[in-house]
């Protein structure tokens, strides 16, 4: 009877043991890729026994993809509710222009919020750029997790605004350049850090990336300025609670 009140801390030290692999783990691959990274750096990063790799997740193979799948389920806040805002928010517009524009601007705003002020995004993002430029088996689970659908969402509004069907190669092109407008400032930071002198994202240079995309999107879509916007910058929708969620979320 004695041994028994030990197995509850097994377990924790195991889930902390998993858990400290999977943040090093993430780093690493997104920094190095997945080829460079040895699994005694893993574990080293880790400060956990080499044995524990195999232990959790039968190999550097399984720990990778349940990286990607971690990096899916840390997402979720952050894009699932925006993907079902912006796909409510298109269907309420029935097609009109001005209410459009409202919900353009305000998934720029979630959108590069999320992705400038939230820290984890900061590897996150280098790790999905790997995945796009050098994808691994592990891709599809990506695409149809993450991408599809926040890439769905966006071309209901882009055929909302331009009239051309959702699915229509177009759409998609113009879908893809929308949202890489947002995400070039995360991917591309250390170019744009140093072009502009920064040394960070401060909440005031988001706010001043947001002023300046929002308004290059609504006119990529043909919409009007949104609502409170004032010529040549987008502001935030005081008030709105989509707004308020995004500032949350991020």
């Amino acid at each position: 009877m004695g041994g028994r009140p030990a197995r509850p801390r097994r377990r924790a030290d195991g889930a902390a043991s998993r858990a400290r692999l999977l943040e090093a783990a993430g780093k690493l691959f997104a920094s190095q890729g997945y080829a460079a990274v040895s699994t005694r750096a893993l574990a080293t990063a880790a400060r956990v026994n080499l044995s524990a790799i195999g232990y959790h997740f039968g190999g550097k193979q399984g720990l990778y993809r349940e990286v990607l799948r971690s990096l899916i389920a840390d997402t979720e806040p952050l894009l699932g509710p925006a993907v079902e805002h912006l796909v409510a928010g298109v269907a309420a517009a029935a097609g009109d222009r001005a209410r459009l524009a409202d919900t353009a601007a305000w998934f720029v705003r979630h959108l590069l919020t999320s992705f400038l002020a939230d820290g984890r995004m900061r590897w996150q993002m280098a790790l999905m750029l790997r995945e796009f430029h050098q994808p691994s088996e592990a891709f599809p689970m990506l695409l149809d997790e993450r991408i599809h659908p926040l890439h769905d969402a966006v071309a209901g509004l882009v055929a909302a605004a331009t009239g051309r069907a959702p699915a229509a190669p177009e759409t998609r092109l113009l879908t893809a350049a929308v949202i890489g407008q947002c995400m070039a400032f995360g991917i591309a930071r250390t170019v744009i850090w140093a072009r502009l002198g920064w040394d960070r994202y401060t909440p005031e240079r988001v706010e001043q990336i947001v002023q300046t995309v929002t308004p290059a999107v609504l006119a990529m879509l043909g919409l009007p300025r949104a609502a409170g916007e004032a010529p040549g910058a987008a502001k935030p929708q005081r008030g709105a609670r989509g707004t308020r969620g995004a500032r949350g979320a991020a």
